[in-house]
């Protein structure tokens, strides 16, 4: 039994050898690769040639024009006033609570841009774009997508949801939860602090009755 296994090792040894050659030796004949798309890849590498270009350049300069994802340019989204104040342009990812949500360790609460009605009138617009088709109109989470199987979406008026502290919600747009996708590189920070405060909007029409309304936002609710 032994015999048969040194024979079959010895010979399993030599076929690696074989095929997998002697690494680090130079052959003055092309080494023959059994593989060879693991070794070439067709890929641009840093400081590498590529027969891909006329130029046989791998390197070559942006496209004048584009810009990086998650990079916002000035005054793009421009809802809350003016954007970046500074004039200049800012990557979206800094460790600030304006674009994480986060104080410390902790979520932080409180809407990080000055609440008023165009900031409002964003957010509706922004979360009927992005957020309605799952958690519908209303905030119930009965949206289109309910009728297609996901039954998952969490209603944003449940009292879970409600005693989550404002930077939660922003980093839940952000990064996702569970069945929902991130939308961190589709919408700008200052368009996801006016969903979260549209939410909280929202959030609050659940406490009024209809006949504490005034006349003029009872027309309003007639309208929809």
């Amino acid at each position: 039994m032994v015999r048969y296994f040194l024979f079959f090792f010895v010979l399993v040894a030599a076929g690696v050898v074989s095929l997998a050659g002697f690494r680090g030796e130079k052959f003055s004949k092309t080494p023959l690769q059994i593989t060879p798309d693991m070794k070439h890849q067709p890929k641009v590498i840093t400081q590498h040639g590529s027969t891909f270009f006329a130029d046989n350049r791998g390197d070559h300069p942006l496209v004048a024009g584009t810009i990086p994802v998650g990079y916002n340019l000035p005054g793009r989204y421009s809802q809350s006033g003016v954007n970046n104040q500074a004039g200049n342009s800012t990557f979206t990812s800094e460790p600030t609570y304006r674009d994480t949500g986060i104080m410390g360790e902790v979520y932080g609460d409180g809407i990080a841009l000055e609440v008023n009605a165009r900031l409002l009138e964003r957010g509706r617009e922004r979360y009927e774009i992005f957020c309605s088709v799952c958690h519908d109109r209303s905030g119930s989470g009965n949206g289109v997508t309910k009728a297609f199987g996901l039954a998952t979406v969490a209603s944003l008026l449940d009292d879970r949801i409600k005693a989550q502290p404002d930077g939660q919600i922003f980093s839940t747009i952000t990064n996702g939860k569970n069945t929902m996708g991130a939308y961190g590189p589709s919408i700008a920070v200052e368009d996801r602090w006016a969903i979260v405060a549209y939410v909280r909007a929202l959030q609050k029409t659940q406490l009024v009755k209809l006949d504490q309304l005034s006349p003029e936002a009872k027309a309003q609710l007639e309208k929809k």
